[in-house]
């Protein structure tokens, strides 16, 4: 398990010190501001930089942003379908293969194991190599199943118990175990991206605001629709959860790219109209983002057409943004209550909207499995 018997998609202290990573693997998860951002990022050149340590903090935050936004679950306690992503924190049994790269085998329950391949030229950190030789009963692996028997290696390291202590975060955050699992306890108020050098877009604050917000809610939307996340928005009944929970996913997504542009964000925040979702900044710049599942038609066209314009015309908001999460309506249904409210109303601000499908979604080897026995 780990430590402190916390799975690492439940710890919201989740400090992950990669040694190794296959960086090409997790640029592609992202979308193309967030993947410019990640690639500026770890190629900065940095004198400082003592054995790969900078680049291992940073895509050990990228990592565990992942694990916790996308649910990964410990491979030897929840075997993974084809396909999906796992994490491991047993023994890892590393041997040489070739010149270029080494074996890396996980052993599971009732026999069976799983091969991965270490490339050589992904090791970031100078002690890697020595971690990943023979028996490493010490280290955390992310990896992806590419079939029942191979995976791929995507990241190596170590889970770091209150490393964070001597970096100057803060006190460590416990969780009742009524509340492991919840999104919205996953992130602290400051991004751990903003330790990080901050880059600017060339484009005014407002628009770099929405290009950044929409980068975020389409990686949000990728992350339910294709890869398993919307798991993370139910409960053991099977109903959806507070929104709190799609708010807290946001947060998770956001990290690298709001941390390194500078994107100030302030959670529930009341600028005299009420409590927002999410209240963002940039220098002089604010964007009100409002979330809103799809229960009631008439609430979906009442925060679009009411809550949201007050809320921004409290916070004097140059742009908003309207989320509705689907978790019963079809997609399509949502963008015609949202098109009769613009089109009714010239005098709407400028707020941009999404509808994101977050119903759940039968797996390719169920759906396969189910099509043959019909």
């Amino acid at each position: 398990m780990a430590w402190n018997e916390v799975p690492a998609k439940d710890d919201p202290n989740l400090s992950f010190q990669a040694y190794y990573v296959h960086p090409n693997v997790l640029q592609n998860m992202l979308k193309p501001v967030s993947r410019a951002v990640f690639q500026g990022t770890w190629n900065l050149p940095d004198r400082r930089d003592s054995g790969g340590l900078r680049k291992a903090d940073f895509v050990g935050h990228v990592i565990a942003d992942l694990i916790r936004g996308l649910g990964f679950a410990e491979i030897s306690e929840s075997p993974p379908n084809q396909g999906d992503w796992f994490t491991h924190a047993g023994v890892t049994r590393y041997s040489p293969r070739d010149a270029h790269s080494d074996n890396a085998v996980i052993n599971l329950p009732g026999g069976k194991s799983v091969m991965g391949v270490v490339r050589h030229d992904c090791r970031i950190t100078n002690s890697a190599s020595v971690n990943m030789s023979g028996n490493d009963d010490v280290s955390f692996v992310v990896g992806r199943l590419l079939t029942r028997e191979k995976f791929d290696l995507v990241a190596a390291g170590y889970r770091e118990p209150f490393a964070f202590l001597s970096r100057g975060f803060d006190i460590p955050r416990v969780l009742d175990v009524t509340q492991r699992g919840d999104l919205s306890q996953m992130v602290d108020s400051k991004s751990w991206a903003s330790r990080f050098n901050s880059v600017r877009l060339d484009m005014p604050d407002s628009e770099s605001l929405a290009v950044a917000i929409d980068d975020v809610v389409g990686r949000f939307a990728a992350a339910v629709g294709r890869e398993g996340a919307w798991k993370l928005l139910y409960g053991r009944d099977g109903r959806p959860l507070h929104e709190s929970h799609h708010q807290g996913m946001f947060r998770i997504f956001s990290q690298l790219l709001f941390g390194v542009l500078g994107i100030h964000v302030e959670p529930n925040a009341d600028h005299g109209s009420g409590p927002t979702d999410f209240t963002l900044r940039l220098n002089n710049s604010v964007n009100i983002v409002e979330f809103k599942k799809d229960d009631k038609r008439e609430e979906i066209k009442h925060g679009l057409a009411i809550q949201l314009p007050n809320y921004m015309d409290s916070a004097r908001a140059d742009r908003g943004t309207y989320v509705v999460m689907c978790h019963s309506r079809e997609k399509e249904e949502v963008y015609e209550l949202l098109t009769e409210v613009v089109d009714s109303d010239p005098t709407l601000p400028e707020i941009d909207c999404y509808v994101i499908d977050c119903r759940p979604k039968v797996s390719a080897s169920k759906a396969r499995s189910r099509y043959s026995r019909e």
